[in-house]
């Protein structure tokens, strides 16, 4: 049974909507304050949902100044370049807010912001976007093709039971991402306290020895850790293996966007020097200073490209212990100046090997990862409940809205 396809329309965008613009577009580095009008870039839009992790902010002056590019609650933000036309609605909890370098939508009430973002993320939505991408240097996704995406509607009736479908699982991958970065803060925060504040379990009986706990020893990364720095690719290579591999914009501060995934062939040995293991450490080489996360084998045979340092613990050493010191050294700034280049700034492996690490003694990190690894744990369970979300959603999401199933079949 499948839905009345005959009472669907089709129609420009540009008919039921009220606004179509673009964001901010010019330089912004001066105009970050610390506090202010939460103001949105490319990064901060995933598929159905908002991210503000590392969101900007500018002052109301500058916000009264490009109005234009204003979002309110129920707005739909496009991607115009990196992933164009990953959408998201503006919600509710965000009453004010600006952007840059986004397609900005405002529905009419014949249009669901939700539905509407729905069919910017499905299959069908990346591939028409994909097909009227513009410019040379860099692609994007204009406002003048925006208007004239051509899009098939059911009754606003029908597209508010489809949104509630999607959002039903929106808010399941949500909670689990909720629950993700509790487990994260605790994690980190016991990592401070331990081994920032010296506060560890039998610090009252340990004398100090100069600026640490005795016992306690300064080593240069490369003791502790190997290093491999991912492989230069060539793009005319076609033997071996089609292997996916991550690039830079694959790796944020402690998790993986496991979007626009790319593959090539390598030979089969190559995967043992440039892939990637479970609890090796994936550090960016450019980019912001320290951005890392641990590898959980998301997806097997993962390889690196050259851009990504991959960092690979020795014997007694804890990954999960280190991944939170590099990452600390990361956020504090500390590793920002280890970085050169005149214009692309890069973090050279000889530099990142002599980065100093604590090493405590060997009962305190076991110890730390006998609170710590039940808690990564946890994390890579609630991980893959999202990818199994994902995946499910992403199955729906084309039938759903070519009226291929029948609304009242599924729950919500």
């Amino acid at each position: 049974m499948t839905n009345k396809l005959s009472v669907w329309r089709t129609t420009k965008l540009k008919d039921v909507c009220d606004r179509i613009t673009v964001g901010y577009v010019g330089p912004m580095a001066d105009e970050y304050t610390p506090e202010g009008i939460t103001f949105l870039r490319s990064q901060n839009i995933e598929p159905f949902r908002l991210s503000l992790k590392d969101v900007k902010f500018i002052p109301r002056k500058f916000n009264d100044k490009i109005k234009k590019s204003a979002l309110r609650p129920g707005d739909v933000a496009v991607v115009r370049t990196g992933y164009p036309g990953t959408a998201c609605v503006i919600p509710a909890s965000l009453p004010e807010s600006n952007c840059a370098d986004l397609v900005v939508i405002t529905p009419s009430k014949e249009l669901n912001s939700f539905y509407l973002a729905a069919i910017f993320n499905s299959a069908w939505g990346m591939a028409s976007v994909r097909g009227n991408l513009v410019g040379v240097a860099q692609q994007h996704f204009n406002v003048g093709a925006a208007k004239e995406m051509v899009v098939t509607l059911p009754p606003r009736a029908e597209q508010d039971r489809i949104a509630g479908i999607l959002s039903a699982y929106d808010e399941l991958i949500e909670n689990s991402q909720r629950r993700i970065r509790l487990l994260e803060d605790m994690a980190r925060a016991l990592y401070r306290e331990w081994f920032v504040h010296f506060r560890f379990p039998g610090h009252e009986h340990t004398l100090p020895v100069a600026d640490l706990p005795g016992g306690w020893k300064r080593r240069p990364l490369e003791e502790v850790a190997e290093f491999r720095l991912g492989k230069m690719l060539d793009q005319e290579k076609n033997r071996g293996d089609l292997l996916s591999y991550l690039a830079n914009m694959n790796v944020r501060w402690g998790e993986f966007d496991l979007r626009g995934l790319r593959e090539m062939r390598f030979e089969k040995d190559e995967l043992e020097t440039y892939g990637l293991k479970f609890g090796d450490i994936v550090m960016c080489e450019g980019g912001e200073p320290g951005r890392c996360a641990i590898w959980k084998e998301q997806i097997p045979g993962m390889m690196i490209q050259k851009a990504i340092h991959r960092i690979r613990c020795r014997e007694n050493m804890d990954h999960i212990y280190l991944y939170h010191c590099l990452r600390l050294q990361g956020e504090s700034g500390q590793l920002a100046s280890l970085f050169t280049g005149a214009t692309i700034k890069h973090l050279p492996r000889e530099k990142l090997a002599k980065v100093t690490v604590v090493v405590p003694p060997a009962p305190i990190l076991k110890r730390f990862g006998e609170f710590a690894k039940p808690m990564e744990a946890h994390i890579e369970k609630l991980q893959r409940q999202i990818q199994n979300l994902r995946r499910t959603r992403d199955l729906l999401l084309p039938r759903l809205l070519s009226g291929q199933v029948a609304l009242e079949s599924v729950p919500t």
